[in-house]
């Protein structure tokens, strides 16, 4: 868990991966070192090898979203198989209570994907951090998350991550300065930022 807040205190903006964005960092048009962590939101097996291969030198963490993921499944045995034949990868992100606890008992670092839309959703949050502690919660949609101070009891939640409509560097800068350890984007212009925002937290 250390190695994951040490990249994002580094490099606090997370490459999420879609097969558009994938596409230009395999014909290399995006550098690969842009980011330390990457979100694999959308994909299958073939994805997956094909991004250990692009990143065998450069080795960033890497999280598949497994609510979202073809090939394998999301119980143990699935779990277990993307952690023998994928040691690219780090960790899962995902919605589900059952998966979150399968994956932490494999031994990968988790990610639990909040959509908070109301009181009762961050109460549904709160209950899932108590039961099966993940790593990380990331909440969706990040560009919130600024407006929830005073609402969010972040000494009772784990490291956040925000995600959703953040476009902009100011956004970026409001989220980390309110408490969150890293946003997670698709908008590779926004990956830049690592190179200014690592350096000044």
């Amino acid at each position: 868990m250390s190695i994951f807040l040490e990249s994002l205190k580094r490099k606090p903006i997370i490459g999420a991966l879609r097969p558009s964005n994938l596409d230009l960092m395999i014909n290399q048009k995006v550098p690969l070192d842009l980011c330390s962590v990457f979100f694999l939101l959308e994909g299958d097996i073939q994805n997956l090898e094909t991004i250990a291969l692009l990143f065998q030198e450069y080795r960033p963490l890497l999280f598949v979203h497994m609510d979202l993921f073809g090939g394998i499944a999301s119980d143990e045995s699935g779990l277990c198989f993307l952690k023998e034949k994928f040691p690219a990868v780090s960790g899962v992100i995902t919605t589900r209570l059952r998966t979150l606890t399968l994956a932490r008992k494999v031994g990968f670092l988790t990610i639990f994907r909040l959509f908070l839309i109301d009181s009762e959703s961050l109460r549904t949050a709160l209950r899932v951090v108590r039961e099966v502690s993940p790593d990380a919660l990331e909440i969706l949609p990040g560009i919130i998350f600024p407006h929830l101070k005073g609402i969010l009891p972040l000494e009772e939640l784990p490291p956040l991550i925000c995600g959703g409509f953040i476009r902009k560097k100011s956004d970026v800068v409001k989220i980390l300065r309110g408490g969150a350890q890293g946003v997670s984007t698709s908008y590779q212009k926004m990956w830049l930022l690592n190179k200014e925002l690592g350096c000044s937290r």
